[in-house]
């Protein structure tokens, strides 16, 4: 998330875990601090907190309480004590929800400065990783797990693809994004919105948007409004083994977006209009105006005739898949 001002906030430290809720339903603990903050010039130190300045670097809003979070973690359709993957714990906020709800909790983070705001939160239920969750090593985690997630909006695109293709398999993730990028995952096809992000995603998932979160509900306000959606995995991944080159694919086909989809294809084949047509495909058509299904059958019908040696020499077979 980005905001205009990077405000010192001070943060209570997490007490241990109790069997009730410690935060304040209905009530913004986090108005309540700032408002101290503000009445003495914000030198007013509370007993079992820390000051710390947000990081513009890491894109760093919180969540005032815990209502949202609350609501996030009742889309969580795993039996008490399976394992839900957080990513960006931050104040902890969502983590202790997750806890209270019988959870376990792997949290990643990537600030250390809230080991000190966090640690007792830790215990046989709950393991937190103070790195780059996108570096991270997932291979110990087991599959079948849950993710949940306030995304930096600058790096939603490569945490998205983390949790798809290389983080351990998965009932839900739920994503706290940016209302804009929302939009962009579930557009219809022939909209400005559907574009290279809607097709990747969609091709191997199912997306949901579940409920709208003003700006108003973190501190500091980021500048747009955000939307938490669902992700699922399809189960027919196998459909589409090689995945890396299906994404470059769609790249591809969207390069230029005001050409016709013939003209992104010439780069890779030698034939566009005769794979269009094969596929049933109007050969004036741009590649916005393709369902996910005909997507797929497109590149099932290109990989056949890549292999059999009909794109053009010196051309580049593989880029780097990404959404």
């Amino acid at each position: 998330m980005t905001s205009k001002t990077r405000p010192w906030v001070q943060i209570p430290l997490s007490p241990p875990l109790k069997r009730q809720p410690v935060f304040m339903t209905g009530f913004s603990f986090w108005a309540y601090i700032l408002n101290r903050l503000n009445r003495t010039g914000g030198g007013y130190l509370a007993k079992d907190s820390v000051n710390i300045r947000l990081n513009t670097a890491l894109g760093q809003n919180f969540l005032k309480n815990d209502r949202i979070a609350r609501k996030m973690a009742e889309f969580i359709d795993l039996p008490v004590g399976s394992t839900v993957i957080e990513i960006g714990v931050g104040s902890g906020i969502l983590t202790r929800v997750l806890l209270e709800r019988g959870f376990a909790v792997v949290g990643f983070e990537l600030d250390r400065r809230f080991v000190e705001v966090n640690h007792k939160l830790e215990g046989p239920a709950c393991k937190l990783i103070y790195e780059d969750f996108l570096k991270a090593d997932l291979g110990s985690i087991p599959d079948y797990v849950a993710y949940v997630a306030n995304i930096p909006y600058y790096i939603t695109s490569p945490i998205i693809e983390r949790i798809m293709f290389e983080g351990p398999r998965f009932s839900s993730a739920l994503l706290m994004v940016q209302k804009e990028y929302a939009e962009r995952l579930t557009a219809s096809a022939g909209t400005k919105e559907y574009g290279v992000l809607t097709v990747n995603v969609n091709t191997f998932a199912t997306v949901r948007e579940l409920f709208q979160v003003s700006r108003s509900e973190f501190i500091p306000h980021p500048e747009v409004d955000s939307t938490v959606i669902e992700l699922r995995l399809l189960e027919r991944l196998e459909e589409l083994p090689d995945r890396d080159g299906y994404r470059a694919f769609i790249r591809h086909c969207f390069s230029q977006r005001r050409k016709k989809l013939t003209n992104n294809l010439k780069s890779l084949i030698d034939s566009p209009d005769e794979l269009l047509l094969s596929c049933g495909i109007d050969t004036s058509v741009r590649a916005e105006e393709l369902s996910i299904n005909q997507f797929k059958k497109l590149y099932s019908l290109y990989t056949l005739q890549r292999e059999a040696g009909h794109g053009p020499e010196n051309r580049s077979d593989r880029e780097p898949g990404s959404l």
